[in-house]
């Protein structure tokens, strides 16, 4: 959806530099000693404009037996700049859909390592000779480099060859381990506690990370009235939480998907690190149970829905009687073109499943009441579609999910 949004950004963008185009061709010349008519100047402009948004709708070169030359050639010309940006932008954000999946992995495998991380500074904390005389004194019966899970990670083989067959790392940015291991793990009490005890049963080293990566990596914004009057403990848990949130802050700098990939993020971590104490030990996600197959369905759903745009559009038009497509946030019609194009590629999806998928697709990314807009829409735009032989499902596509 967001590359689908991407891309008409880039389209309206496109538009307006080709347009841009055409008025700069019909600027007055001031270095001319001919005398300017500005007025016909403005005229051709204007004409060479019109030309060019009627061969964008047709798809056909600019044609006018009675328009002077110079304004066919200047529309046709917008009309080609438009064309091999738009084809550029197209191909770009093509293979930028995948790399933008392909980054969820990444940042699976950066949020394991950032855990090994911190049990290394957390080591090299606890051997220090001469503490730091600007921290608070810190005790030491165990590090953070002895928690089992921890130890799992960073013996883990496989973790380590994908990290660098990917080419991840922290060596960049040790200043924010170090400074994120001080002042928020080193100031958590549930670390401070953990730290003071020799020993650990697997399942309090489990629990630690799990804490870790669900309170601090994972931190949510803390939800409070601002006029609320705090008590002193209610008030250092949220300079505690907002503290927290540097970890998620810096995540967001690394990869701006970080706020919509974070969820899938976190669940895939939390099973891996739940899988240190099952009987086959500890055990990577994977992205997909078949990428060659979900990628090939992303390009086809990506190609659709371009190359069937305006069909789309239409459809949807036709159940939009009240309202000016034009005035349909752009966000849940993007959703929409996309639900038609996924219930009419992939017969073997049932609709009710595809219509689900994008109702809370709405929820997350639009506007309050845009899951119950694309509901109305897609549900009745389905029910005609199937009555007038358009829609047809086969396979599992005919289970009826309601």
């Amino acid at each position: 959806m967001q590359t689908l949004y991407a891309l008409r950004q880039a389209i309206q963008s496109n538009k307006q530099l080709a347009l841009d185009g055409i008025s700069d061709q019909f600027q007055p010349d001031l270095n001319s000693m001919k005398p300017q008519n500005k007025r016909q100047l403005e005229g051709y402009r204007k004409l060479a404009s019109l030309l060019f948004e009627e061969a964008l709708k047709t798809g056909q070169t600019a044609q006018d037996e009675d328009a002077p030359k110079s304004v066919i050639d200047a529309a046709n010309s917008a009309l080609v700049y438009y064309q091999n940006r738009y084809r550029k932008d197209q191909q770009f954000l093509a293979g930028r859909l995948l790399e933008a999946v392909k980054d969820i992995y990444s940042d699976y495998l950066r949020i394991l390592q950032l855990l090994v991380e911190y049990g290394h500074m957390s080591r090299l904390d606890s051997e220090r000779v001469f503490p730091d005389p600007d921290e608070t004194p810190f005790v030491y019966e165990s590090d953070l480099s002895q928690n089992v899970v921890i130890r799992a990670l960073a013996a883990h083989q496989p973790l380590q060859t994908e990290l660098v067959r990917r080419g991840i790392t922290w060596a960049d940015d040790l200043a924010f381990v170090r400074k994120t291991y001080r002042e928020v793990l080193k100031t958590d009490e549930t670390v401070i506690a953990y730290c003071l005890k020799h020993d650990h049963t697997p399942d309090e080293d489990q629990q630690l990370v799990q804490y870790i990566l669900r309170q601090m990596v994972f931190a949510k914004d803390p939800k409070t009235d601002p006029n609320a009057e705090l008590s002193p403990k209610q008030q250092a848990d949220l300079e505690a939480a907002t503290k927290r949130l540097v970890i998620r802050d810096y995540l967001s700098e690394i990869d701006l998907a970080w706020a919509e990939n974070s969820e899938v993020v976190r669940g895939m971590a939390i099973r891996t690190l739940k899988s240190t104490q099952a009987i086959t030990g500890l055990t990577l996600e994977q992205l997909t149970d078949d990428w060659e197959a979900d990628e090939q369905f992303l390009n086809e759903l990506f190609n659709n829905a371009m190359l069937n745009d305006s069909q789309y559009e239409q459809l949807l038009g036709d159940q939009l009687k009240n309202w000016e497509v034009d005035r349909v946030a752009i966000l849940d019609l993007i959703i929409m073109k996309l639900a038609v194009c996924e219930m009419l590629t992939f017969p073997g999806i049932p609709v009710k499943v595809t219509i689900n998928e994008y109702i809370d697709m709405a929820k997350s990314y639009s506007t309050p009441k845009s899951g119950t807009f694309v509901n109305g829409i897609l549900d009745n735009l389905s029910a005609k579609l199937t009555a007038d032989g358009t829609l047809r499902k086969s396979g599992r596509g005919l289970i009826d999910n309601k």
